[in-house]
């Protein structure tokens, strides 16, 4: 989307850039199953990568590579070093710009984007559309994986991408922070799949994550439309911002949004309602605002 430079990228940008060493290409795409209560199923689809793909493009997937599997809670984040390990054995730099791309699970997309960039990524793109569209174009294909050289990939992680459960308790009672819940407004009442206890954590607002999603193309809505969004759900007037959800994917649909508007202040709870429900002294609220 043109007014979402330079997070967003066009298919045609991208199309241009093929074979372009200073550009790398990500496949992040991913299935997803639901599995209530607790964290959903979000499966690989590395065997959909190695039939068909975008010229260049490596894999990674958001569990298996980006998530910690001696994590506290599931979809823990991967400690950055790990995450510059794993890019540099891939042949990928940081004086690369890396673009990725996803199915129809955008906010597995997102996530990884969030991942990347919290573990210190400098130029992280995503591009504007899904592959299925990319394949609706008639754009290239191929099955060719990719073998590049290891190299050093040197990030400085950014801490304050990530908060954690006591700076969310703190935040229950301090104005100065408001809450961000991007589930769904049935969730956020309590109702539906919940996260071991249902409710939201007090104080929140509700901004969906697929409120800020263009539903005809993956991609997020205008700029104006997300001022919107956010501002009718009482989101701004904070110093800073917390987004949570059942597990920090859909979480980091919103982290985007408030990205892509300028938000300088503004952390993820990477345990999310996955974490927070495991303690029964941890309040939550039931019901509409």
């Amino acid at each position: 989307m043109s007014d979402h430079s330079p997070t967003f990228v066009s298919a045609s940008w991208l199309e241009d850039h093929l074979g372009d060493p200073d550009v790398a290409i990500v496949d992040v795409r991913a299935g997803f199953r639901p599995q209530p209560p607790g964290p959903s199923d979000f499966f690989s689809m590395r065997s959909d990568y190695e039939r068909a793909h975008i010229p260049g493009a490596h894999y990674l997937h958001m569990v298996d590579d980006l998530s910690d599997p001696a994590g506290s809670f599931p979809f823990a984040a991967l400690a950055a070093r790990n995450v510059h390990d794993l890019l540099g054995s891939m042949g990928l730099s940081n004086d690369q710009t890396l673009v990725l791309y996803g199915g129809n699970v955008h906010v597995v997309t997102h996530r990884c984007w969030w991942s990347l960039r919290q573990a210190g990524a400098t130029d992280v793109r995503l591009l504007d559309g899904t592959y299925d569209r990319w394949v609706q174009d008639g754009r290239p294909v191929t099955d060719e994986v990719p073998d590049k050289s290891p190299c050093a990939f040197t990030a400085t992680e950014i801490p304050e991408w990530i908060a954690n459960k006591e700076s969310v308790a703190a935040a229950v009672d301090d104005p100065a922070v408001g809450l961000v819940n991007a589930l769904s407004r049935e969730q956020f009442e309590g109702e539906g799949q919940h996260y071991g206890r249902p409710g939201r954590i007090p104080g929140s607002v509700n901004v969906p994550a697929m409120a800020v999603i263009d539903e005809a193309t993956g991609a997020l809505r205008q700029r104006s439309e997300l001022e919107t969004v956010f501002r009718d759900a009482g989101a701004d007037g904070f110093e800073r911002l917390i987004t949570y959800c059942g597990g920090g994917i859909a979480a980091s649909t919103a982290f985007l949004a408030l990205e892509v508007l300028g938000y300088d202040n503004v952390s993820l709870y990477d345990g999310s309602l996955l974490e927070w429900t495991e303690d029964p002294q941890a309040p939550l609220d039931v019901g509409p605002l």
